[in-house]
């Protein structure tokens, strides 16, 4: 039968999570000498979960005074939290009991008493800092179509809000990458060997890909291969395609952006799989049960899918902060990225966002209490493994409600931040105000009356904090990763901004001695 290759990637390629192994995997150097480290000398990864589709976080984080919850029930008459049946939460530098927390966010209610949980405050695409007069008059560009899912996820993912106004180094041009990705262009060195920083389980796909570096793009069950098909003829024919298309590199045919990625599946899987279960191994066999228990989903939920991700994360963790000479991979710096989708609640919000914050909170706090449990566990040497979890979503929602019992797109939006290293316990950044009555046409935090928040705070600020924690450092570097952070900054030191908005970083994490 006359099958082309063409033909063939067209009609698989969205079923291929990677590539089976066929070669030799080339000798690991992981007693290579990695190059200086910055801050901690251990391994750190940083968590991407991306909550696609728009979470509404107005229902995530609710204030509680008297004032600013009645207009927060004035604009949601079916979808707000009665006061009484909100998490009580008591930041650090606030009146106690402040702020509440969705009544499905239990265990987040209980990290962020720990001080093991922050949320980051309005924060959102925007290539210059903007005042509600610069959106009504145009005179600072908004992101490139606001208020679309695939546009303001790649913003998100990206760190680049208006490509076509970025003046992107020469690296960049012409290509589409993530601040993920370039983060790891950088942070290459840290690492001894070649092991690829970025390891995608689900989320944003924009966000691992580097200018350099290729991420292994695994399925969100942990599985680096292709799944057999039923008859040997069919395999054979695969096999021989994909080896083809690794062979081109012309740099402009379909087959050679396929090729890249499966150039760097090929090469790692080997060297990942034995890794996983050498690391893994080495973990007392009442700590591999418990960490595994840790993610099972309660008795009653199904369809969960997110557990499993960060499972998946925890097992390529502790291959990564492994030493070599134990079998593992012995790097130092990684960074890891999963979804949950399903948040584009345009009608029946009440019901569908309870149960996916429901996901959300047991999935943080299994990923927190797996954390605490390897850092007690010596086969890490000295320096146990550090992780930060954070969010990202398309954009927030409106706070006004529609006639649907639903929320529809808005702009900034509240993350969190889940570890160890996190200034728990606050809320960085600014909360808007809440005021869609007396003070609609005045309100400064909203683009219009439905409240649609304006940001306080950019992706790239937010970015580059998680960033820097890895280990980013340099201008040079800080320009490659985040491109329209020092204009950002700059607009906002001459443009007599809040503090806030004229720092490259936002203070969530705590610093290195």
């Amino acid at each position: 039968m006359d099958f082309s290759r063409r033909r063939f990637l067209r009609n698989t390629s969205l079923g291929l999570g990677a590539l089976t192994v066929s070669s030799t995997f080339p000798r690991w150097l992981g007693d290579a000498a990695a190059a200086t480290l910055s801050g901690y000398a251990g391994y750190r990864a940083t968590v991407c979960v991306f909550l696609l589709g728009g979470n509404d976080a107005n229902n995530l984080l609710v204030p509680r005074s008297n004032i600013a919850h009645g207009q927060y029930l004035d604009a949601r008459s079916t979808l707000g939290i009665p006061l009484g049946d909100l998490r009580t939460v008591n930041p650090v530098g606030m009146a106690a009991g402040a702020y509440g927390l969705h009544p499905a966010l239990e265990k987040l209610q209980a990290l962020f008493e720990a001080e093991r949980a922050a949320f980051v405050c309005n924060v959102g695409p925007l290539s210059l800092p903007m005042r509600k007069q610069d959106y009504e008059q145009g005179t600072v560009a908004r992101p490139d179509n606001l208020f679309s899912h695939s546009d303001q996820q790649d913003a998100w993912a990206s760190a680049i809000s208006n490509p076509s106004t970025v003046d992107l180094p020469p690296l960049l041009e012409n290509k589409a990458t993530g601040w993920g990705g370039r983060t790891a262009d950088r942070l290459h060195g840290l690492n001894p060997g070649d092991y690829p920083e970025v390891t995608s389980f689900g989320g944003k796909a924009l966000f691992t890909a580097g200018a350099e570096r290729q991420p292994l793009m695994v399925s969100p069950s942990g599985e680096l291969g292709l799944t057999p098909a039923q008859g040997a003829a069919f395999n054979t024919l695969r096999t021989q395609a994909l080896e083809d298309v690794l062979a081109i590199h012309n740099g402009v045919t379909l087959e050679a952006s396929y090729g890249g990625v499966f150039t760097t599946a090929q090469t790692f899987s080997a060297a990942r799989a034995a890794a996983r279960e050498a690391a893994w191994g080495a973990l007392l066999e009442d700590v591999q049960v418990e960490l595994a228990g840790y993610f099972t989903p309660p008795a009653g939920t199904s369809g969960w899918t997110l557990p499993s991700q960060l499972f998946q994360v925890v097992r390529d963790l502790v291959a990564g902060a492994m030493p070599a000479a134990s079998g593992g991979l012995g790097v130092r710096r990684q960074m890891f990225s999963a979804g949950l989708g399903g948040f584009d609640t345009h009608a029946g919000q009440d019901t569908t966002h309870t149960a996916l914050l429901a996901q959300l909170d047991f999935s943080l706090d299994a990923f927190q209490k797996a954390m605490t449990l390897l850092k007690d566990q010596g086969v890490f040497g000295a320096h146990p493994p550090q992780a930060t979890l954070f969010t990202m979503s398309d954009f927030g929602r409106t706070l006004a409600e529609n006639g649907e019992r639903g929320t529809d797109h808005g702009w900034g939006s509240h993350a969190i931040v889940v570890g160890d290293r996190v200034q728990g316990r606050r809320l960085h950044g600014v909360y808007p105000n809440l005021d869609l009555l007396s003070g609609a046409v005045n309100n400064a935090d909203s683009v219009d009356g439905k409240g649609r928040w304006l940001p306080s705070l950019s992706v790239d600020q937010y970015g580059f904090t998680l960033a820097s924690w890895l280990g980013l450092g340099g201008i040079a570097d800080r320009d490659h990763a985040f491109p329209n952070l020092s204009a950002y900054v700059a607009a906002a030191t001459t443009g007599g901004f809040p503090a806030a908005a004229r720092a490259y970083r936002v203070p969530f994490l705590i610093p290195d001695p």
